[in-house]
């Protein structure tokens, strides 16, 4: 995002507090992006300990921990047009937002992948039932549907490649390339319908999936969270939250004992968390506005690292149950640990590697600002 005097100069400044680098950035999405991060670490992490000990810590408690994925969902439409409101019809807005879009998005996850292909080569074992090809590689780190992705998860970033897509359409056209969003929403709640999910398509899940819904949901609550409203936003954080909570709830109980892939609460599932996730982000965007959130920094910093512990933590967590004495330890302290140290990981290495490439390329990366044009998403 772009930054934010009768004394001398250098007292004025001694003066005054320094302006806020990202003053589009909403401190309690921030905390909601770690948290969402964290849920679906530690839903993975619950498996994860599980096959190694065949114990499922507390009960499965965080079966519901993949509802942060329709939440991520829900939120990258929201800070899109958020961030960008003011750039909707400027052509000259496109280049500027896919450079910054780039320089977010693909630095960390081609050097999570490259290791991990790095491991492949050296060690097939590790590929499990993934043998990398070359046209495999090139479609993996172009972030192009394909069957087998080295990075698993990297199967929402595809989502968010061609939601960028369309998106740079509503920078070109306006507000009137919406309904090219909301088309595209259709056919994938219609190709849902009839069951062409991630589960039948692989990765190409992207024509096909309720999740998609998610982005069209953002949109909606930035364009609303941009109009003055005299509502109290406190009643949408209780719906969204409460759903939330009421949601979980009732998918632990039905499936607290059924694989972690079974949706037990079918269509339901996505469409459930992704509206009451889009109910929680528009209260707690429109609260911001009426109140300011303690501990911005930590938020700051958590929210920047949500991305690293997002892509480390499925590779991060194989390696360390291998390396770990999981002979002496309690399969809740192995998950304690593992989630522990993936967490501190992703922080470190957001704050040691991320950060500096980021502020690198942006610095070098030259792309000139469109006229007008708010602040590029963090």
């Amino acid at each position: 995002m772009s930054n934010r005097n009768d004394l001398p100069a250098h007292d004025a400044a001694a003066t005054r507090p320094a302006p806020d680098p990202h003053p589009d950035k909403l401190i309690s999405l921030e905390a909601g992006r770690f948290f969402a991060a964290l849920g679906v670490v530690l839903f993975h992490y619950t498996a994860l300990v599980e096959d190694f000990t065949h114990v499922t810590v507390l009960a499965n408690i965080f079966r519901p921990g993949h509802v942060g994925v329709p939440y991520f969902f829900v939120l990258s439409g929201f800070i899109m047009y958020h961030v960008h409101r003011r750039d909707m019809g400027r052509a000259n807005a496109v280049r500027y937002f896919a450079v910054r879009r780039a320089i977010r998005l693909f630095p960390m996850f081609w050097g999570i992948s490259l290791v991990m292909l790095i491991g492949f080569l050296m060690v097939p074992s590790l590929a499990v039932n993934r043998p990398p090809s070359m046209q495999g590689i090139v479609f993996d780190l172009l972030l192009l549907p394909h069957k087998d992705a080295i990075l698993a998860i990297s199967w929402t970033l595809r989502h968010e490649v061609v939601f960028y897509l369309f998106f740079s359409l509503m920078l070109l056209f306006g507000n009137r390339a919406l309904w090219l969003v909301g088309l595209w929403i259709f056919a994938s709640l219609t190709g849902a319908a009839f069951h062409l999910d991630r589960l039948g398509l692989g990765n190409w899940s992207i024509v096909g999936s309720n999740l998609n819904l998610g982005f069209g949901l953002g949109i909606l609550c930035a364009m609303g969270v941009a109009r003055p409203s005299d509502r109290h936003p406190l009643w949408w954080i209780v719906g969204g939250g409460g759903a939330l909570a009421l949601l979980g709830a009732l998918e632990w109980h039905l499936g607290r004992f059924a694989p972690h892939g079974e949706h037990v609460l079918g269509q339901a599932d996505d469409i459930g968390y992704l509206i009451a996730a889009a109910a929680l982000i528009y209260g707690l965007a429109k609260m911001e506005k009426r109140l300011s959130i303690p501990g911005a920094g930590l938020w700051k910093m958590l929210g920047g690292a949500s991305y690293l512990l997002y892509l480390l933590h499925q590779p991060m967590g194989s390696v360390l149950v291998r390396i770990m004495p999981v002979s002496g330890l309690s399969p809740l302290a192995l998950f304690a640990l593992v989630t522990l140290a993936a967490t501190l990981a992703s922080v470190m290495a957001h704050l040691l590697v991320e950060r500096p490439i980021t502020a690198w390329l942006s610095r070098n990366v030259r792309v000139a600002k469109p006229v007008a044009a708010s602040a590029a998403a963090a």
